[in-house]
């Protein structure tokens, strides 16, 4: 009677390509829909985090009996894994096993339920999976075209130097692909040093020499009149380069903004370098996606998700980006909320409270056998997916 009917597929537009994650959950007689999408994956992931996204969304020890289409993901989970494991995450040839970060979350989670694993043939007009693919397809669809990564999605660090000059930028251009001629209209670039935001700015628009794209301007705003008057990248690029030479680069989405950069930079016959032979490059989106994988992690998701106001963000515009970018990076890596022109520092208050020695005395409350139990099995399965690196496990 407590059982809790999962229903999970998988998608791919292209494979690798853009895909998509769908679960149908149902107990006693009502629906959930959950879904989601990643760009650069593979159809075995999507199926592999429709299950994961499922499992995670229901309370420890539920009973559960999950119906997928991919044996891939069904007879892994039942038969495959235990070899693994045995191995060292290694196949009977002894090679990697692919997709071992969502294998061993697959497995984490999967220990914490009780769960009876079936197959059924896809495409065959089960209603449910027939939902799951749905709901798969819809996650491709819901991903933020303007996330699109114009280059190699792992070429950019996720991990941040806060002890180099830090520099968070954003550009805005007259269309998406500078190969297709598309130019930089304007940069906006915020300082950080030792984790605080400066009120040292870069910000310039710049005449592009070509028409901006309908869709481009949808999303920015600003006009081929308005940048008229305004000086082109060969004026600005000593300023420019001067400001962001040396410190680490924050971009969201950063193959998009270092590509253009470069075209930019390509197009001066200056011989100038790429600009990664300048600066460390951190991509936030990829960072992001490390953090949340299968949801959206756009900017205004992002904000969304920690809580940060954007509601002055109704187009986009570089600087304004750069600022939000750099309050939801310091949020995502550090915790740190509302720091925005916060230079100042302020002299350390002595907070020491001293407490009466005729203070009630603190209640202890005392772990049952149960509780200390499943403790113990939960280190256990914690240690079994870390290859025993557990630091709790005694």
């Amino acid at each position: 009677m407590n059982i809790i009917e999962v229903f999970t597929d998988g998608a791919c537009r292209g494979n690798p390509g853009t895909g998509g994650w769908g679960v149908l959950l149902r107990q006693h007689h009502k629906e959930t829909e959950l879904y989601g999408g990643e760009f650069n994956t593979t159809n075995n992931r999507m199926e592999l985090l429709a299950a994961i996204m499922a499992l995670e969304s229901l309370p420890l020890g539920s009973d559960i009996r999950l119906t997928t289409d991919s044996k891939y993901v069904q007879q892994g989970i039942t038969e495959w894994i235990i070899s693994w494991i045995q191995r060292g995450w290694k196949t009977a040839n002894k090679e990697p096993v692919k997709n071992v970060d969502l294998w061993k979350r697959l497995h984490a989670v999967a220990q914490q339920h009780q769960v009876d694993w079936q197959w059924i043939k896809g495409h065959s007009g089960h209603r449910e999976n027939e939902i799951a693919d749905d709901l798969a397809n819809k996650g491709i669809d819901s991903i933020d075209t303007s996330d699109k990564i114009a280059d190699d999605f792992g070429k950019y660090n996720v991990q941040d130097n806060s002890n180099m000059r830090q520099i968070v930028l954003d550009t805005e251009t007259t269309g998406i692909d500078p190969k297709s001629g598309h130019r930089i209209i304007e940069i906006g670039c915020v300082e950080i040093i030792n984790r605080r935001t400066t009120n040292n700015h870069y910000h310039q628009y710049i005449k592009p020499y070509r028409k901006i794209d309908d869709g481009a301007f949808k999303v920015h705003g600003i006009t081929n009149e308005f940048l008229n008057d305004k000086p082109s990248f060969f004026d600005i690029v000593d300023e420019f380069m001067d400001f962001i030479n040396g410190a680490e680069l924050i971009i969201h989405n950063a193959s998009f903004d270092v590509g253009f950069i470069n075209h930019e930079l390509k197009l001066l016959k200056q011989g100038r370098k790429p600009v990664e032979e300048y600066c460390q490059i951190l991509d936030t989106l990829a960072l992001a996606r490390k953090q949340n994988p299968g949801q959206k992690n756009n900017l205004d998701a992002l904000c969304k998700r920690y809580g940060i106001d954007n509601s002055n963000r109704q187009l986009h515009g570089a600087l304004l980006d750069a600022e939000i970018l750099a309050e939801v990076y310091l949020t995502m890596t550090g915790g740190q909320v509302s720091l925005l022109g916060t230079t100042e520092k302020k002299t350390p208050v002595n907070s020491i409270q001293r407490i009466s020695k005729d203070r009630e005395s603190l209640l202890l409350i005392q772990p049952s056998q149960e509780e200390l139990q499943a403790h113990a099995k939960y280190i256990e399965i914690l240690n079994k997916t870390s290859d025993g690196n557990c630091i709790w496990k005694e």
